[in-house]
């Protein structure tokens, strides 16, 4: 898709993975049967994906573009916002499947293509519409700087902490990171954050949003011995703590931002937590106002859990920011 860039204000380089999504209705008896917890993440290799899809293959009931990182990237560029994104993909049709989809969104887009399958995630979905996962990364494990062009100078780097899961992606990442950028960063599952705090302390000054759920930000606030509201009174950093049906809580300079949900009839909660924090990112970066940003975040997860696929169409994420606006305005 070809974009006017002249007038995007912030310049935000979007790390990590990119996956197909791939939606599995399932009992909860099912999943009893699947070494996973409810509603948490595992990491699978090929002939664990290749057995879960025959097992599954007649409870399939949807594919799409995946992967936080662009997601969150997709709904942030319908803002004043420069977006790039870089990632891995295979050589196969998944890859043909994810950038045909990618190029509909305002996004320059720099892409390894790696002789792995490109990257799937299975996306188990119980009756009370909770999402449990199990990634296989693939290609999106081997990001690399080989076909980055770009010269740009970046305001931000946003990344997760799912994309940190292959040495080379890390590596790539916190070289990235060695020209003092500011990072956004999503903490992903406690399990994942257990493995990669080394790289939370390490880049915490360059943090400036860093987001999670509610036990992902307890777990943060264990590990760094400090209570966030603490540490939100001595830094600049924005903390955001989506609670689900709850709405969310953001926290700077010690004062509380609470947005309440709005209640809706829940289809899926895949891609919701991405959306959101799309959503607030694009809307704080061109308003600066933190309570107006997070109540726009909720209307977007408000529209996003209502229907299947984890990243809205452009022409949706246009039509949601503008009724936000009328809403919040």
């Amino acid at each position: 898709m070809s974009e006017d860039y002249s007038n995007k204000n912030v310049s935000i380089l979007n790390v990590g993975n990119v996956l197909v999504d791939i939606e599995i209705s399932i009992s909860d008896k099912q999943l009893s049967e699947i070494p996973i917890q409810k509603s948490r993440a595992i990491e699978i290799n090929s002939d664990e994906l290749a057995f879960y899809l025959s097992k599954y293959k007649s409870q399939i009931t949807n594919q799409y573009l995946g992967g936080s990182i662009f997601t969150t990237a997709a709904t942030s560029s319908i803002y004043k916002i420069n977006n790039l994104f870089l990632g891995s993909v295979g050589k196969d049709s998944n890859s043909k499947f994810l950038i045909d989809i990618m190029n509909t969104y305002p996004i320059k887009t720099f892409l390894n293509v790696d002789p792995q399958n490109t990257g799937c995630c299975l996306i188990f979905l119980t009756p009370d519409k909770e999402r449990t996962m199990a990634a296989c990364p693939g290609a999106s494990g081997q990001l690399t700087l080989a076909n980055f062009t770009e010269t740009e100078d970046f305001d931000y780097i946003f990344s997760d902490l799912y994309s940190l899961n292959s040495v080379i992606n890390k590596k790539t990442i916190s070289h990235l990171l060695s020209s003092n950028k500011g990072l956004i960063l999503s903490l992903s599952d406690i399990s994942v954050m257990k493995k990669h705090m080394d790289f939370i302390k390490k880049h915490s000054d360059q943090i400036k949003i860093i987001a999670g759920n509610e036990d992902e930000m307890k777990y943060l606030e264990q590990a760094m011995n400090s209570s966030l509201i603490s540490a939100s009174r001595k830094n600049n950093k924005i903390y955001i703590i989506t609670k689900g049906s709850l709405g969310s809580l953001i926290l700077h300079k010690g004062i509380e931002y609470v947005s309440k949900a709005i209640p809706a009839e829940v289809t899926s909660l895949n891609g919701a937590g991405d959306t959101f924090l799309g959503a607030f990112i694009g809307s704080y970066m061109e308003t600066e106002d933190i309570q107006y940003a997070g109540n726009v975040a909720n209307y977007f997860s408000y529209v996003s859990i209502q229907q299947n696929n984890a990243c809205l169409k452009f022409s949706s994420l246009l039509n949601t920011k503008n009724a936000a606006k009328a809403a919040f305005l």
